[in-house]
């Protein structure tokens, strides 16, 4: 039986990292196979990198965050990086309005050019971190005609998911759809074919209900499984064979990895 796959998790940060062991193995009993920790800055990058070859069952990306812009960041450095064998997208990248005081949108649209840049040189999907930026965000990705990416954490509209979706590219949802408030998206939830879905915990942010407002880990993706499970009619199981599927068709490194280790 394929088990879950948490999409996107940040395990390099403080309060994960310390513990990391400890949550890794309470993530194996919730029934997590595989963990894809998401790279956002230059400063991190070769921790998050260390923990993918510490741990068989965790990949990771190397990419900048728009709100990284500031910080600095090497492009040589970052293609280098990518060449990692457990190096399976570049992510996350995108823009973020949200914030009028954050980074500028010039340098954020600057910052997203380079990392489209890098993912075509290096034949690696992205990650997408989009937040009230949409048009300008999917007019950038027409230009660079890219395979698909992800966009991680949806909670965007159902018009925009049309638009995604007519592109080829992937949607994952977080411990968001399990809020009080979240009607809308789990509709978006039933919308989404489910050869285009993927479930993730954004660790250690979004912690789903009934951990909502204490620190994120990989195993409540498990509930967010079951959130998916219940709003679209189906099995557990069937969540996580289908999201486990999508996952290695998209992160398509990874899955090659993944055969080469089994077939040792």
């Amino acid at each position: 039986m394929k088990g879950l796959v948490d999409s996107h998790a940040h395990l390099f940060y403080e309060g994960v990292y310390d513990t990391l062991d400890y949550k890794l193995k309470f993530a194996k009993l919730a029934g997590v196979d595989y963990i894809l920790s998401v790279g956002t800055d230059s400063k991190t990058m070769a921790k998050n990198i260390e923990i993918a070859e510490r741990f068989s069952n965790v990949f990771a990306s190397v990419g900048i965050h728009p709100h990284h812009f500031s910080d600095g960041y090497d492009i040589a450095e970052l293609i280098k990086l990518s060449k990692h064998d457990k190096v399976v997208a570049i992510g996350e990248v995108g823009l973020d309005y949200h914030y009028d005081d954050a980074t500028p949108k010039s340098g954020q649209i600057t910052l997203f050019r380079d990392m489209l840049s890098i993912s075509k040189e290096c034949k690696l999907p992205y990650i997408i971190h989009s937040r009230e930026c949409f048009d300008d965000i999917f007019d950038i990705m027409a230009e660079y005609k890219l395979p698909p990416s992800v966009f991680h954490c949806y909670t965007d509209t159902r018009e925009n998911v049309s638009k995604i979706l007519d592109r080829g590219h992937y949607i994952s949802f977080a411990g968001v759809i399990t809020f009080k408030k979240s009607d809308e998206l789990r509709e978006i939830v039933k919308y989404v074919p489910a050869d285009r879905l993927l479930i993730e915990t954004d660790c250690p942010y979004l912690s789903p209900v009934p951990y909502r407002g204490k620190p994120n880990e990989p195993a409540f993706v498990s509930i967010v499984a079951e959130c998916v499970a219940q709003v679209r009619g189906i099995g557990v199981k069937e969540v996580a064979s289908l999201t486990s599927d999508n996952f290695f068709r998209l992160f398509q490194k990874a899955a090659s990895y993944t055969a080469q280790q089994q077939s040792t």
